[in-house]
């Protein structure tokens, strides 16, 4: 509100007034680090410090790296900077990390966060995509597809990775996250990424349009999780009765 920040460039990541794009980015690691607290407590701290970076960059690497590119974090080291304040606050100051860990649970502190968490993981998932499409655009070294004049295979996996990468790594994790189909972060960044591309590539919705949407959607999720985990059920279910795919064994009496 100091600033001047309207909530649609809030929301999409595109207000660079003030300092309301670093808070943003600020929020979203501090999430990241409070996140994992209990994970990395105890560890030698540099292991303790490269955990955060992953569930933090994950999908920043993965995305760019399969489509030859330099990962975000590299390409605005900002990221990687601030990274790093929010895990030393989170962690290592005396008294100090002790309060801020009682403010990012507390009601107001753990809003906060989370919004900014939604606006940062819509920014990984839409720039995942929207890199990859155009990589594919580019690409000299072989033919394009022969059936689909727009692609749709890469453009899906990368905004996916984009926004969930981070939860298969160290890749010791494997496939776990998707074993029960419970897992909300696989969850949301599937829906997301093909609610901004369908939307976006078949129904020509104006890309920051979508980007909102889908902000939107991820930030209703977060902030209700026992809501978003009824309705999570219920539209499973009926994806297990409508397709006769195998659902997982907790999930065979929905």
């Amino acid at each position: 509100m100091y600033h001047g920040a309207q909530p649609y460039t809030f929301l999409t990541f595109t207000d660079k007034s003030g300092l309301i794009w670093e808070l943003t980015v600020l929020g979203f690691m501090l999430k990241v680090g409070q996140d994992v607290r209990i994970q990395v407590a105890g560890m030698y701290w540099a292991k303790a410090l490269v955990s955060t970076a992953l569930a933090a960059f994950g999908g920043g690497f993965l995305a760019p790296i399969m489509t030859g590119h330099c990962p975000i974090p590299l390409r605005e080291e900002t990221f990687a900077w601030i990274m790093v304040f929010s895990w030393y606050v989170t962690h290592h100051i005396p008294v100090l990390s002790a309060t801020w860990c009682r403010i990012a649970k507390s009601g107001p502190g753990w809003t906060v966060l989370t919004i900014c968490f939604a606006i940062f993981k819509t920014q990984q998932i839409v720039g995942g995509i929207e890199l990859t499409t155009q990589a594919i655009d580019h690409e000299e070294l072989e033919p394009h597809s022969r059936h689909f004049w727009h692609p749709a295979a890469g453009p899906i996996v990368c905004g996916f990775l984009s926004g969930c990468g981070g939860a298969f790594m160290p890749f010791d994790k494997a496939l776990k996250p998707l074993e029960a189909g419970k897992n909300w972060s696989v969850q949301s960044s599937l829906i997301a990424t093909l609610l901004y591309f369908g939307g976006t590539r078949w129904f020509h919705i104006h890309a920051l349009d979508a980007k909102l949407a889908i902000c939107i959607f991820r930030i209703v999720g977060d902030l209700f999780p026992r809501p978003r985990s009824n309705a999570m059920t219920h539209l499973t279910g009926v994806f297990y009765m409508t397709t006769n795919v195998r659902p997982a064994a907790s999930d065979s009496k929905v």
